[in-house]
């Protein structure tokens, strides 16, 4: 429908609104409602008198077409001026000015003092975008508490160039005292290749300006936080990489304190890992019908405008199998999800091996697809059946079987009862667990039996921090191929294990030939080799490797045997290092962390 399927301008012929009398519409642009029932459409121009309106193209989630609407529609001329309703002091400093209705033309805004002596000159800041029924002022630092700012507007019109009423219009706006706090840089963080946040200790009046290695960074890459009105994300021109000079300078607090500019040396780690795809799904594009690999990948990638796939493997039909070698086809990523790239199957496969009802296995190479350092992303591979184009995709509703601890304590094992599509079933967010965080979701194949379908959440390690039943709540994942997502899923019947690991809390000689480790909670061992010996953090020469033996009255502390040691190498320094096979667990299995080598004291 969107030229960017999204909003917008249209595509060509979706809607046409031809003037009869001569009163010309404009360019038209549109916005669909949040449950896609409405669509407003917005003229250029003002519109009155009789139009041909034609509405074609246009689709339902499912795929099906709407009738084409072709009629002559009369609008009545709006003659009804705007008007001011309402003045709202935001804060000490900001007030927001509310119009009866959408505003084209702000007009000429003036702004005096109560004596009559005029405002100088970008003291008070207005912010206005047509159309819109708002504008907001802002009385800068220059202006002292307690000041009163009268803010004359002449010739402000609506979208039918009707003026306001009365014209010149007045707002009054007194300026609030400063609240004695200024506003401080509380951090700065990496979230990205290209991406840092930065969190101040309170709401600022207005964008501060970001500049890296002296460069200011775009006010349009400086963007406030939806959720947090203090936490402000910044986007790079090229991928973040070492130490740069980050300065934020120019911002105030919201009764006007300003704040003091910060620089300081961020140091920046680039991302050198490559991504994957971590799941594949053929959907159905609710457009034009037609089935589309979705490929997802682990992290957001970038995907150039020349982007291509290519596939190599084999298809099976009727029990036969085929060798397949597709062209490079292009990829395109999805409008919002930039984990996610799609490649229309029917120009993929080819003319000689697409095959309804057949069993592809293809290993996938990518080019034009990066991560946002720049990072090719990794081969991968694809395993789906094809079916057919034009047909709608369906309406059917996923549900969830079970929820069960997974292999491990860091895992939780979600299987649905059908394939899933792989974008909604790998959101994280999409699965909330009380007193654990869900970091990321890995989506296992279809059982070719069951026809079930298995999601593994990963749950960051050491946040879930008691053993019990929790609240689990599942909504957001849709079946493959369907429109319609789940019915809001819940169950606190499922006992996952707490997933905090036990520490080394210290190591100390206890004789010439043993080390007592004390740990910081009880734990077991089990009979497979936990350390190796290292003298001044090297392998010795014959190397040693040995059993942590935990003691069977004191469970908080475990007894390890060495070779005798002499002063010389206690002089050197003894550590432990952890090997592939350590088997001390807690209580509920959570393996003994060790981040570094264990050092040995006496």
């Amino acid at each position: 429908m969107f030229a960017d399927d999204k909003s917008g301008a249209f595509d060509t012929n979706v809607v046409t609104i031809k003037t009869i009398d001569n009163v010309e519409a404009g360019n038209l642009s549109g916005k669909l409602s949040e449950d896609g029932k409405t669509l407003t459409v917005t003229t250029e121009k003002a519109v009155s008198k009789r139009y041909n309106v034609v509405i074609d193209g246009i689709k339902a989630k499912d795929g099906s077409a709407f009738a084409k609407y072709d009629e002559v529609v009369t609008f009545a001329a709006d003659t009804t001026a705007p008007a001011i309703v309402s003045t709202v002091k935001d804060s000490a400093s900001t007030f927001t000015v509310t119009f009866s209705e959408p505003i084209k033309e702000i007009g000429t805004v003036t702004f005096k003092y109560a004596d009559g002596t005029p405002v100088t000159d970008g003291h008070v800041t207005k912010e206005f975008t047509a159309p819109s029924n708002k504008v907001t002022f802002t009385l800068t630092s220059n202006i002292a508490a307690g000041k009163t700012v009268i803010a004359t507007l002449i010739g402000t019109q609506d979208t039918a160039s009707n003026l306001l009423t009365p014209n010149p219009a007045t707002v009054t706006m007194v300026k609030g005292a400063l609240d004695g706090v200024a506003p401080t840089v509380s951090a700065i963080a990496q979230t990205g290749a290209t991406t840092f946040t930065v969190k101040f200790s309170e709401q600022l009046a207005a964008n501060p300006t970001i500049s890296i290695d002296g460069t200011d960074v775009d006010a349009t890459k400086v963007v406030k936080d939806t959720t947090d009105p203090t936490l402000y994300t910044v986007t790079a021109s090229a991928a973040l990489d070492g130490a740069k000079t980050i300065a934020v300078k120019g911002f105030n607090d919201l009764s006007g304190e300003a704040g003091k500019d910060v620089s300081k040396v961020v140091v920046f780690t680039k991302d050198a890992v490559a991504p994957k795809v971590a799941s594949s799904n053929v959907v159905v594009d609710a457009t034009d019908s037609k089935q589309y690999l979705e490929l997802t990948f682990d992290k957001d990638v970038k995907v150039a405008d020349t982007a291509t796939v290519a596939g190599k493997g084999s298809y099976v039909k009727d029990h036969i199998t085929y060798a397949i070698a597709t062209a490079d086809t292009a990829v395109k990523q999805d409008a919002t999800n930039k984990k996610v790239v799609r490649v229309n199957l029917d120009t993929f496969l080819g003319d000689t091996t697409d095959v309804e009802g057949a069993a592809y296995n293809l290993d996938l190479t990518f080019t034009g697809v990066t991560s946002g350092a720049d990072v090719v992303v990794e081969p991968a591979k694809s395993t789906f059946t094809r079916g057919k184009d034009g047909v709608p995709a369906s309406d059917a509703v996923v549900k969830v079987n079970s929820v069960v601890q997974g292999t491990d304590n860091n895992k939780v094992a979600v299987t649905f009862d059908q394939a899933v599509d792989g974008a909604s079933a790998t959101n994280a967010a999409n699965y909330k667990i009380d007193g654990a965080v869900v970091e990321s979701v890995t989506l296992l194949p279809v059982d070719a039996t069951a026809k079930t379908q298995v999601a593994v959440l990963n749950l960051k390690a050491g946040s879930n921090e008691f053993t019990g039943k929790r609240n689990i709540n599942i909504t957001g994942v849709t079946a493959l191929g369907s429109t319609k997502a789940m019915e809001p899923f819940h169950t606190n019947e499922t006992p996952l294990n707490e997933n905090v690991a036990p520490v080394v809390a210290s190591a100390k000689f206890t004789g010439t030939t043993e080390i007592t480790l004390t740990f910081s909670e009880a734990v077991v061992s089990g009979t497979e080799l936990d350390f190796e010996v290292l003298v001044e953090g090297k392998s010795q020469a014959e190397v040693e490797k040995v059993d942590a033996v935990v003691d069977t009255t004191d469970t908080n502390t475990a007894k390890v045997t060495i070779k005798a040691v002499d002063p010389d190498k206690i002089a050197k320094g003894i550590s432990l290092k952890a090997l592939d096979t350590i088997d001390v667990k807690d209580a509920v299995g959570n393996t003994l962390s060790v981040p570094a080598n264990i050092v040995v004291t006496q």
